[in-house]
C-alpha cells in the first residue's frame, strides 16, 4: 500500500481530477476542499447544505478528505447529515478511515446520536482499515466496540481480508484478539473462466472474492487459450500487475507479477504471439530514478519468467502520458495519449492512436479521426484482432457516468463509424473502463467502479 502519509494527498488529487474529467466542476465542493470559509458561506446562500457532487459526495465528505477541520466544524454546526452516504454507499466516517485520519474518525464517532453506525458501517470501516494496512486504525475501531468478526457487504471478515492481502501483522493481531479463523472463506476457482456461470446479457462481477475483491482491480486480460489471467490492482496510487494460471483444472492463487515500491505497473496486455507482456508505468528510463510520466513498456518471455522492463520507444511514448494497449493480428498497437493536449494548452484530453509494427519496430503513431477522437477524453481502447471494431472509454457530456464505454465499427472504406455509447447494459453512473474481448469472442470483460465485470460479447452485435 501507499504509505499513510501520502494518502490524503491522493484523495485531494483524485477528487480534483474527477472534476476535471466530469466536465461539470462544482465549485462549491472545491471551495470546501480549499478551506475558504467565507466563500463557502456565501455560496451556501444559494445552494442546499446537502448539495452532492457528481458521485454523491457531500461537502462533509470533502472537508474530511481535504482535512479542512474549520470547514468540517462549520458544516456540522449548520446541521449537515454526518452519515449521508455517497453513491458508493460511503459516509464521511468511511472517508476518515480510508485516508487514515483518526482525528476525524474520533470526532465523527463522538457526534453519533446512537450505536447504529457500528452495525451499518462497521464491516466496511474495519475492512478499509485492513486494506490500508493500518493496524492502529483497526485497533481503534475494535476498541470502540466493533465486532472483530464483523462482515462487510461482500461477506468478508477483517481476518479474511488481512489474509488475502498477506498482512501478517494485522492477521496475527486479529487472531490473538479472538477473530474466528473458521469464518475465513476458502475461495477456489476451477475450469475455464474460473468456473463462473456465463453472465448472458446482464453484466456480472467476475470471480468475486478471488479476482474482484475489496481491493481496486482493473485492466484484466486472458491469454488466447484462456488458462492465464493478468490484471492490475491499485494499491492506493501504486498499481501492480498480478497473475493467476489454470493448473490441473484449478486456478492458482494470484501472485504479484510486476510490482515496485516506487513505480506503478498496470494495464497489462499480451502481444499477438504472447511473447511480450505490455503495460503502462511511471518507471524512470534508467529504472532507478524518480517516477516520470506514464509510458508504455513491455517485458519479454525468458524461459519460465520475464525480462526486465523495456520501454516501447519514442514513436509510441511522448513527454505526456500514454494509456492502455491492445493489438491487431498484424501487431498494430492501439493506445491513448495526451500528447496533443500538452502541445495545445486549450485541450486537456487524451486521444486514441495506432502504430504499425514493421521490421520489429513501431512506426510513428497516427491519430484516429474525429469519429473517435473529440475535444473530450478518449482512452483505454480495445481493438478487435481483425480491426473490425473498437471499444474504448470516453468521458462525454451525454455519458451516463464518470466514464463510459463506447463502440465504433470499421467501414468498408477503412474509416471508423461514429462511436456510440454502449448503453446501460454496460455503463452505469460510475466509471467503466479497460475493455477486453476474450480470444474466443464470447465475453466482454471490463472494469466498473473498482471491480472486474463481464458480459456476453453478443452485446457488441446490438450496435453493428
Amino acid at each position: 500500500m501507499k504509505r499513510h502519509y501520502e494518502l490524503s494527498k491522493l484523495l485531494i488529487c483524485s477528487l480534483l481530477t474527477a472534476f476535471a474529467f466530469s466536465g461539470e466542476a462544482q465549485n462549491i465542493h472545491r471551495t470546501a476542499c480549499s478551506g475558504n470559509l467565507q466563500r463557502l458561506d456565501s455560496m451556501l446562500q444559494h445552494n442546499d447544505l446537502h448539495v452532492p457532487d457528481f458521485r454523491g459526495r457531500s461537502l462533509l465528505h470533502w472537508a474530511v478528505g481535504c482535512r479542512q477541520m474549520e470547514v468540517f466544524k462549520y458544516l456540522v454546526n449548520k446541521g449537515i447529515d454526518i452519515n449521508r452516504p455517497d453513491r458508493d454507499g460511503f459516509t464521511p466516517l468511511y472517508v476518515a478511515v480510508q485516508f487514515n485520519n483518526e482525528n476525524y474518525l474520533d470526532t465523527l464517532v463522538t457526534l453519533q446520536k446512537d450505536e447504529k453506525w457500528k452495525t451499518q458501517q462497521g464491516g466496511s470501516l474495519i475492512g478499509r482499515a485492513v486494506l490500508n494496512r493500518n493496524l492502529s486504525m483497526v485497533q481503534n475501531l475494535v476498541s470502540r466496540g466493533l465486532a472483530i468478526d464483523v462482515t462487510n457487504e461482500r461477506g468478508s471478515t477483517p481476518l479474511e481480508i488481512a489474509l488475502r492481502i498477506d498482512d501478517e501483522e494485522i492477521a496475527d493481531w486479529l487472531i490473538s484478539n479472538g477473530a474466528d479463523e473458521s469464518r475465513v472463506r476458502k475461495t477456489e476457482m476451477t475450469g475455464l473462466y474460473m468456473g463462473q456461470t456465463s453472465p448472458g446479457l446482464t453484466a456480472q462481477m467476475f470471480a468475486p472474492n478471488f479476482i474482484s475483491t475489496e481491493e481496486h482491480e482493473f485492466g484484466a486480460v486472458f491469454n488466447a487459450t484462456g488458462d492465464e489471467f493478468y490484471y492490475g490492482v491499485d494499491l492506493g496510487g501504486r498499481p501492480e500487475i498480478r497473475y493467476t494460471q489454470l493448473v490441473d483444472g484449478t486456478w492458482s492463487q494470484p501472485i504479484k507479477l510486476l510490482t515496485h515500491e516506487q513505480y506503478s505497473y498496470n494495464d497489462p496486455f499480451l502481444s499477438p504471439d504472447e511473447s511480450r507482456l505490455y503495460f503502462i508505468s511511471k518507471r524512470a528510463l534508467d529504472g532507478i530514478g524518480d517516477p516520470k510520466d506514464v509510458d508504455i513498456w513491455y517485458v519479454e518471455k525468458e524461459g519460465d519468467g520475464w525480462s526486465q522492463p523495456i520501454n516501447a520507444g519514442p514513436n509510441i511514448n511522448t513527454p505526456g502520458d500514454e494509456y492502455y494497449i491492445s493489438f491487431t493480428n498484424d501487431g498494430t498497437m492501439y493506445y491513448a495519449s495526451d500528447a496533443k493536449a500538452r502541445e495545445d494548452t486549450a485541450r486537456t484530453d487524451h486521444d486514441i492512436y495506432y502504430s504499425k509494427f514493421v521490421n520489429q519496430e513501431f512506426q510513428p503513431a497516427v491519430s484516429l479521426g474525429d469519429s473517435i477522437n473529440t475535444e473530450h477524453y478518449e482512452a483505454d481502447v480495445f481493438v478487435a484482432p481483425d480491426e473490425s471494431y473498437l471499444i474504448f472509454c470516453a468521458t462525454r457530456p451525454e455519458g451516463l457516468g464518470f466514464g463510459d464505454l463506447y463502440i465504433s465499427f470499421k467501414n468498408t472504406d477503412g474509416s471508423w463509424s461514429r462511436a456510440v455509447n454502449m448503453g446501460d447494459s454496460v455503463n452505469t453512473d460510475l466509471h467503466e473502463l479497460c475493455p477486453f474481448v476474450t480470444a474466443d469472442g464470447k465475453y466482454l470483460i471490463y472494469t466498473s467502479n473498482g471491480d472486474i465485470y463481464w458480459i456476453s460479447a453478443e452485446i457488441i452485435d446490438k450496435f453493428r
